[in-house]
């Protein structure tokens, strides 16, 4: 007798489900490890790296490293020095060495000078739309070409008085108060920079401008290296609610983005204001607004300058110049308080050079060539940028015999380049005489230190002013001062630790060092230049 109809139909549906499911699941195993293949053998046409997780890619990794560029200078000895990582679908590529930097961001710039999309800078903070940030494009070229044509080592000249006057009254500020000297120093960099850029002289760092200045910055530095962050990663998490948990990441943009308006809008304004009445000094942003006004100059037509190009011009010109030059000088002054032989060493050969009855000038320059070896090793040993500001490939590369995709972010490790034992034997002492005779400042080793200012069509375009603003200021400290460690009540020597924070710019943890003219013919000379300059 055959079965009832509902038993004969539970029986039969039961198996053709257990079928279907078995089936189901064999061919979605199939898929998958069909898939893990694919993204294996993916993963192996790529440059080799840290061995990422599916999906997540070497997320792990990342979010255990305090200092990134040493731990990617620690994995080019397991990997090599051109290393591939991901993050979820995020391609990085690391590069560690002088010669991969070279070969790509400036042999290869066509395609490599892009920037990546960070949408924390730019996006939620408001750093969009200045030169650091920008893609290629017309606008880029404009605000380059404007920066270019102002910091040029021919357009430097009409500076030197401006840099002088700013140098002698942080000499008189640092004899006056020496155990203020970090203060003075960051009050000299903020000043040259506002006075050459708004005509806005700062007397001291309580000045607004500068309050606001180095709050924008700071809060901005202090985020975490560029690109690292997961609302860059996934940029949705821009639109979190700031009510909502775990919402710290956008109240600290919320908060960053008014100082940034500020940092564009108040000076602009205050230059507007003085202009209108009569009273600018000039400066770079009269000069930007002259042109717009008049609509003169190389800048016609489609390349007219409007007041958003101003202020992001001479935005940029703050927010980038003040933090990595503040980081150099507060470098300087530690080198030479742990390093006294070579302070000394310096000092004699100024002596020698230019005596006691002047200060030093920009056309001593030729003639202190262990200065410069000086200023060479404080910019290597310190690399205040470690790993730059990043690139951005915009189309399917190969890069010996490895593919890079396109859409890759590209890190070039500058500090690994300045540490390179082989380039740099004792990579980790502080010593010019690497840099010091003419061998070896044609030298490669020296050369490969302009890795700190970046590579290619992406290279900092005001490094010359830079180097000439803290020149004027390191040779004239050493002329007329005596530097090093501070001692305790009991007259023992303080020693100073070397710590440096910050993942972006690079500062260093405040020290206690020892300071004063060094003799009454110096004190009377930086006071002399003081009446006749400010």
């Amino acid at each position: 007798m055959p079965p009832p109809l509902s038993e004969f139909l539970y029986t039969n549906l039961s198996i053709s489900y257990s079928k279907t499911v078995s089936i189901a699941s064999l061919i979605l195993g199939l898929i998958c490890a069909a898939s893990y293949l694919r993204w294996r053998k993916r993963i192996a046409s790529y440059p080799p790296g840290p061995p990422p997780d599916p999906i997540l890619g070497n997320a792990r990794q990342l979010v255990k490293i305090e200092h990134q560029e040493r731990a990617f200078a620690e994995w080019e000895r397991a990997y090599g020095d051109v290393n591939y990582l991901s993050v979820f679908n995020k391609s990085i590529l690391i590069l560690n060495s002088f010669s991969s930097a070279r070969d790509l961001l400036e042999k290869r710039g066509a395609i490599y000078s892009s920037r990546p999309k960070l949408v924390m800078l730019c996006d939620m903070m408001g750093w969009g739309d200045i030169l650091v940030h920008l893609q290629g494009g017309p606008k880029f070229r404009k605000h380059r070409k404007i920066i270019q044509d102002r910091f040029s080592p021919r357009a430097l000249e009409k500076y030197a008085a401006l840099q002088r006057q700013e140098a002698y009254k942080a000499l008189l500020d640092i004899g006056n108060s020496p155990d203020d000297i970090l203060m003075h120093l960051k009050r000299f960099v903020c000043g040259v920079v506002l006075n050459i850029t708004y005509g806005h002289k700062v007397e001291s760092i309580t000045d607004p401008l500068v309050v606001n200045g180095d709050k924008a910055t700071s809060n901005t530095v202090n985020i975490g290296g560029p690109g690292s962050l997961l609302v860059d990663l996934i940029p949705i998490l821009k639109h979190w609610p700031t009510w909502m948990p775990f919402s710290d990441f956008k109240k600290h943009a919320v908060y960053t983005r008014a100082l940034v308006d500020d940092l564009m809008n108040v000076p602009y304004n205050w230059v507007k204001s003085r202009m209108a009445s009569g009273t600018a000094r000039q400066c770079i942003a009269v000069e930007l607004l002259e042109i717009m006004n008049n609509q003169t100059g190389p800048y016609r037509e489609s390349e007219t300058i409007d007041e958003e190009d101003i202020k992001r011009i001479t935005g940029v010109l703050y927010g980038a110049a003040t933090d990595t030059t503040g980081s150099t000088l507060t470098t300087f002054l530690l080198c030479m308080v742990k390093n006294p032989e070579v302070f000394k060493k310096a000092q004699e050969e100024i002596d020698r050079v230019i005596g006691n009855d002047r200060l030093v000038d920009y056309d001593d320059q030729v003639s202190l060539p262990y200065f410069a070896a000086v200023l060479r090793e404080v910019l290597r040993w310190g690399c205040p940028v470690p790993l730059g500001v990043p690139h951005r490939l915009i189309e399917e590369d190969n890069y010996r015999g490895y593919v890079v995709p396109g859409g890759t972010t590209i890190l070039a490790n500058a500090w690994a380049m300045t540490r390179n034992e082989a380039m740099y034997p004792s990579p980790n002492k502080f010593d010019p005489e690497r840099f010091f005779g003419p061998e070896k400042m044609a030298s490669e080793a020296y050369q490969q230190v302009e890795a700190v200012f970046g590579f290619g069509r992406r290279i900092c375009p005001g490094r010359f002013f830079a180097e000439a603003n803290i020149w004027m200021l390191m040779t004239n400290m050493i002329a007329t001062m005596d530097i090093g460690k501070a001692v305790d009540e009991k007259g023992r020597e303080i020693d100073v630790s070397v710590e440096y924070v910050g993942s972006f710019v690079r500062h260093l943890k405040s020290f206690k060092c020892r300071v004063g003219y060094r003799s009454e013919r110096a004190r009377a000379l930086v006071e002399q230049a003081n009446l006749l300059h400010n």
